[in-house]
């Protein structure tokens, strides 16, 4: 027989990848394992998101019967689940439910309404307040049991978690801009017909009731679509287009809704200005983000207006291409023998202009103004006789107003208040001379240097003065329901008026006074000459200086906010 030796197990190689694969299957077959678990613990989670998305829609549309609601949306899409109350558990037809730890495994559900805050400048984590009333919102919570399969012979089922917010959609058009200062029919004339490049006749009550007419937007955008010829367009395009001024105010007079003096004073002025060829954008005067991508033929449901005089007003100053407007003498003003006008207006700011529709955080603002008028007035006691002449320089930064809350009160979707944080623009105010090509020049401050107020055989006064008013905090404005309704407007001041900020300018006046003759007597009569000639013309300077401001839609160390629509939507998803 052949010598047969046995085989050496420690240098045999045969079938070793046989007992490889025998020794690595199980390793392999757990991790197999271990991965369709993983992905249908993730299945389950995206099918809990899901189902706590919509269970939070379905909630937020009835917060008043939050829990009910819940209850019958669970049992109509077979969903066994239980509802966690302060009463404890119950099933979806209101029963208790004792054992927790079986509830978990079919998934428990927490109802909590509260407020939700879409405000960019808080996190997402922070928007939504638990419990806040009035109540606008609903979080839906789902923790269930997981499911596994291999890994639960060597491990726990974990407690998944999901949830979901949703809330009211609240928009409100709001506002900030001039309508409260007293009217002025000759200096508003002259300087609108300076800004449109043509001559104004309209009287003091036109423009009051340009002042108290209000402009629905969506319908103006609608007369405006149809005069461009823009087919098929969505709001954005129509406030992209390039438009002219006799557009827009034919546009504002189809729109319906003004008295008859303010629409025979709105055709006068698109009569004047035929042949202005200036063009401009409604981009420059409004925004209505949240509803600009709807097509101007598909309806909407949201409201938004604007004043007729604010409308004419920003539409003026943004055609006027230089920004800078100068008038030699304006006369007519009562206690005024004359004055000269330089008004620089700051380029409008592109994504907060004065009027918008928008959610909580967005903002409007006001134009950066620079205004220099020498005023001339006649002097009164040691002064009868003389002309006293008052250069003033005027600075108005932009005043902002932010939409802060909207409060859904339910019943309609115009129940609802709203609040605003303004902030007024700051205020200086100097007596004293001023280099007007130097007004347009936002990005430096002029020079204010001391002027020469009397220039006679007589006499000579030098002199000077500064005054700023400023408010950095901002002021919440709340208005009601009622007051929406209405159109209320809203001021915040930003610490006097402008008479008394004026008062406040003559009490500074550092001066100069040389008397050349002694029958004029000592200089402390002439100062107080001066002061009781410059006091009695301060209401007549406010009254010019407010008009001219009024013209271009800002008030000094003032800001007036109106809110002129709001709308409590149909819930959305918003975390």
């Amino acid at each position: 027989m052949p010598n047969c030796k046995a085989p050496n197990l420690r240098t045999d190689r045969s079938g070793n990848i046989g007992i490889s694969a025998a020794l690595v299957a199980p390793l392999a077959i757990l991790s197999l394992g271990l991965g369709v678990d993983y992905g249908y613990l993730t299945l389950q989670k995206r099918e809990m998101q899901a189902a706590a998305d919509i269970a939070a829609i379905v909630a937020s549309s009835d917060l008043a019967n939050m829990e009910t609601a819940t209850r019958r949306h669970l049992k109509a899409n077979g969903l066994n689940m239980a509802i966690a109350t302060s009463r404890g558990l119950i099933d979806l037809d209101g029963k208790p439910v004792k054992d927790e730890l079986v509830a978990l495994q079919g998934g428990i559900v927490t109802l909590t309404k509260g407020r939700y805050l879409p405000d960019p400048a808080l996190d997402v984590g922070e928007r939504f307040i638990p419990n806040a009333t009035p109540a606008d919102a609903a979080q839906v919570t789902i923790d269930r049991e997981g499911e596994l399969h291999l890994a639960a012979m060597f491990s726990t089922p974990p407690t998944l978690r999901a949830s979901g917010t949703a809330a009211s959609t609240k928009l409100a058009a709001f506002s900030v801009g001039s309508r409260l200062a007293s009217l002025d029919g000759g200096v508003l004339n002259a300087v609108l017909g300076q800004l449109l490049g043509t001559t104004i006749s309209l009287k003091v009550m036109d423009y009051r009731a340009l002042a108290d007419a209000d402009v629905e937007i969506r319908p103006f955008l609608d007369i405006i679509a149809t005069r461009l010829k823009l087919t098929g367009a969505t709001y954005e395009d129509v406030l992209n287009a390039s438009l002219a001024m006799p557009d827009l105010l034919a546009g504002m007079r189809l729109a319906g809704g003004l008295s008859n003096t303010a629409n025979s004073a709105l055709k006068a002025i698109e009569t004047a200005t035929t042949r202005n060829k200036a063009r401009f954008t409604l981009a420059q005067l409004l925004n209505i983000d949240p509803k600009k991508e709807i097509k101007v033929d598909a309806g909407s449901d949201w409201k938004m207006k604007i004043s007729a005089l604010e409308m004419l007003s920003a539409a003026a100053a943004i055609a006027n291409g230089g920004n800078q407007i100068s008038i030699a003498a304006l006369t007519g003003v009562p206690g005024i023998a004359t004055a000269s006008v330089n008004l620089a207006i700051g380029e409008p700011p592109i994504e907060t202009p004065a009027h918008r529709l928008g959610s909580p955080g967005s903002a409007v603002r006001t134009a950066q103004t620079r205004l220099a008028v020498t005023v001339e007035v006649d002097g009164l006691a040691a002064l009868a006789g003389i002309r006293i002449r008052l250069p003033l320089y005027v600075e108005v930064a932009h005043a902002e107003a932010r939409l802060a809350d909207i409060r859904c009160y339910g019943g309609s979707s115009t129940n609802a208040g709203v609040s605003i944080d303004t902030v007024p623009g700051i205020a200086e105010i100097a007596i004293g001379n001023v280099n007007p090509s130097v007004l347009s020049s936002f990005g430096s401050s002029p020079r204010v240097e001391k002027a020469r107020l009397v220039e006679s055989p007589l006499l000579r006064i030098d002199g000077i003065a500064h005054v700023e008013t400023q408010n950095m905090q901002p002021q919440r404005l709340t208005f009601s329901p009622s007051e929406v309704a209405m159109s209320a407007v809203k001021s915040v001041s930003t610490r006097d008026t402008l008479t008394s900020t004026t008062q406040s300018l003559l009490r500074n006046l550092d001066l100069d006074i040389k008397v050349l003759f002694l029958s004029l007597g000592s200089p402390k009569l002439v100062q107080a000459a001066l002061a009781d000639t410059l006091g009695a013309v301060t209401p007549a300077i406010d009254t010019l200086l407010y008009n001219i401001l009024l013209a271009v839609g800002v008030r000094v160390g003032e800001a007036d906010v109106r809110v002129t629509g709001v709308n409590c939507l149909r819930p959305v998803l918003v975390q």
